[in-house]
């Protein structure tokens, strides 16, 4: 009987403060705060690079298109005249 309440005693007991007990510590969240902070920043770069990466590429696709439309009326052209 008192081997089967040292079991559910056992059981009870949940390991977590024992592993988070340390960051109650100041120094301990500081840490975990700098941390968080310096994830804001990195996401807030990549953010805004990827938006500016999108912003370039589509113009240079409209560049592209427009240098397409202008190219390929002159490729027909030469065409034309070689086949004539």
């Amino acid at each position: 009987s008192s081997s089967a309440r040292r079991m559910i005693h056992r059981n009870n007991e949940s390991p977590v403060p024992l592993k988070w007990t340390h960051l109650r510590s100041p120094n301990a969240r500081e840490f975990l705060y700098s941390i968080l902070f310096l994830l804001l920043v990195a996401g807030y770069l990549v953010r805004t690079h990827l938006l500016f990466i999108s912003r370039v590429s589509s113009e240079l696709q409209t560049e592209l298109e427009k240098i397409k439309s202008l190219m390929i009326p002159s490729y027909m052209i030469e065409l034309r005249n070689f086949w004539i």
